[in-house]
């Protein structure tokens, strides 16, 4: 192990590089309220850490060993991922700046003044807000690069308690006072990944929120932010959160967040983007002009004005833009400018995408669907190129569940599938675990997703076959439909291949499997037998060879 006091000296010749941005240093100890060491060298590390509060600031992990701790069982997740990061052994543990590291009686005032006399290439401020109701803390860290860096960066913010005290000690090691207990590691203790690169003058925002959960006293919360190098576990900067407005590092400045709104794939020739903007400068925006443009066609302009305040957003709905459609299609949105000037920092201000053709399927289409926590709030709907809506489902009854839905095109041409979720956190991730995919009649993924907002629209085109001996060669049929007991399926087969047959329930169920056998090319048919399933609306698919073909049946028995 590298020991603190050893690691003097190499801070001593870094110290002769560059100059540029002060230095916060940074402390992480991983601690315990059964540690018998812990209890013997914390309060003269906390002394002296208190003592140097203007050079250097902590935060404490306390692990789940060697005894019981009330501190660790209220977020062991976070602790474990930094216990794993420093691979800890043992407490009471200290890392200096993530690279030295020792017991608490190693740090010195000397070795605290050493470290902060090492300049960093960052500032680093953090604003911390409570809710009107006191039940979450909000934050935004904002770093400005004053020396150019590169590397496997990450943010970090911790939630801390900054004093918490015990009547009685919590564990078996006397301790009853604790400083700067991690609460939680926002948005996970993985930190947030930064650009490998920064040039002086460049900036980042960080803002995160955390629900309150075993907060001993409200007044005592406070963030640690730093910023650190994941290759070779360097600190650059660390910081304390305060409730002071933070001063931005430019005047006029916007950052182009997102664009939504707009299908993935096209075969309309139009789309109209909603682009999310973040105010990042002092002064209020009071006007914006946005070009945008695909495949570098003529520029579309559009003007905004309002009154959008320092790290206030606002969502913009640029007007339609039409053009042709090719097989791949570059969309380009940007900020040309801000309150009537040029932005002082473009590097933000663009936003391109790429939009794909639309993908091909024939009448009708299959949505496989996998409900998050909250059902009630997911529904779909096509809707044809004048905007009617053609077909819809949902909203569904059961959570974590899965359904197959048939989506019904009639009459050719580009239509609009959308997902929609009605509370605006799509289906999938931040502790959900909904999805859905949208095969087309051959079988084929035209669009996967789930995490979106409050929709997430493509475009799909429906292709007829140009003959009725295309239509027939291009499916399979079953009759009679609806049926009892037995039906026979025609279809129709490229080359000789083995048919298997299987048929799904209306919750996405296989719950049977039909071996045909092997049929030579051509026009074909076969028996579906459905004796002694239950009566309802099932999917039958076809698999011969690369063939797969789908269609609904009704089994009436």
């Amino acid at each position: 192990m590298k020991k603190i006091i050893l690691y003097l000296f190499f801070l001593a010749i870094a110290s002769f590089g560059f100059s540029q941005s002060q230095r916060l240093v940074m402390f992480e100890e991983f601690t315990q309220a059964s540690c018998g060491p812990c209890g013997q060298d914390n309060p003269a590390f906390d002394a002296l850490l208190s003592q140097d509060s203007a050079m250097c600031t902590s935060i404490r992990y306390h692990t789940s060993w060697p005894g019981v701790d009330p501190m660790n069982a209220q977020n062991p997740t976070d602790v474990a991922v930094r216990v794993s990061y420093y691979q800890v052994s043992y407490v009471p543990y200290v890392v200096m700046d993530g690279t030295g590291e020792g017991v608490p009686p190693y740090v010195t005032q000397a070795m605290i003044t050493a470290e902060y006399a090492v300049p960093s290439s960052f500032t680093l401020s953090i604003r911390q807000q409570l809710s009107s109701g006191q039940d979450t803390i909000y934050f935004t860290m904002l770093g400005v690069c004053t020396d150019s860096v590169t590397g496997n960066l990450v943010a970090q913010n911790g939630v801390i308690e900054k004093h918490i005290h015990f009547n009685t000690p919590p564990g078996s090691n006397g301790e009853t006072d604790f400083y700067n207990v991690m609460k939680k590691m926002v948005p996970t203790a993985n930190g947030t990944n930064l650009p490998t690169s920064f040039q002086s003058g460049d900036y980042f925002i960080v803002q995160g929120s955390w629900k309150l959960a075993n907060v001993y006293q409200i007044s005592e919360l406070a963030v640690v932010g730093f910023i650190q190098n994941n290759t070779n576990k360097d600190i650059l900067q660390a910081a304390n959160s305060d409730t002071n407005a933070l001063t931005m590092p430019y005047n006029d400045d916007v950052q182009l967040m997102a664009a939504t709104n707009y299908s993935p794939t096209n075969c309309s020739g139009s789309v109209a983007p909603a682009i999310t903007i973040r105010n990042n400068g002092n002064y209020t925006v009071t006007s914006m002009t946005i070009k945008y443009t695909v495949n570098n066609g003529s520029l579309a302009t559009y003007t905004w004005n309002g009154n959008l305040l320092t790290l206030q957003q606002t969502v913009i709905n640029l007007p339609a833009y039409t053009f042709s459609p090719q097989s791949s299609n570059t969309l380009l949105i940007y900020a040309d400018k801000v309150n009537g000037i040029n932005d002082q920092y473009p590097k933000n201000d663009t936003i391109t995408a790429t939009i794909a053709s639309a993908p091909v399927t024939t009448n009708y289409a299959l949505l496989y669907l996998h409900t998050d926590n909250l059902p009630q709030d997911i529904t779909w709907n096509l809707k044809n190129s004048s905007g009617t809506i053609v077909d819809s489902g949902g909203p569904y009854a059961l959570p974590n569940h899965s359904y197959v839905d048939t989506v019904h095109l009639n009459g050719g041409g580009c239509y609009t599938f959308t997902m929609y979720d009605s509370d605006g956190q799509g289906i999938c991730c931040s502790n959900r675990n909904g999805g859905y995919e949208l095969v087309s009649s051959t079988g084929s993924v035209m669009r996967q997703g789930g995490s979106f907002g409050y929709s997430d629209p493509t475009e799909i085109k429906q292709n007829w076959p140009a003959s009725t001996e295309q239509l027939e060669k291009s499916g399979m049929k079953v009759y009679p439909n609806p049926f009892s007991q037995e039906a026979n399926v025609a279809f129709y087969l490229v080359n000789p291949e083995n048919v298997i047959l299987y048929l799904y329930n209306s919750t996405g169920q296989v719950v049977r499997t039909y071996d045909k056998g092997n049929f030579p090319a051509g026009n074909q048919k076969c028996t579906l037998d459905a004796s002694n399933l239950p009566s309802g609306i099932y999917l039958l698919k076809m698999q011969a060879g690369s063939q797969v073909h789908i269609c609904k049946i009704f089994v009436n028995n």
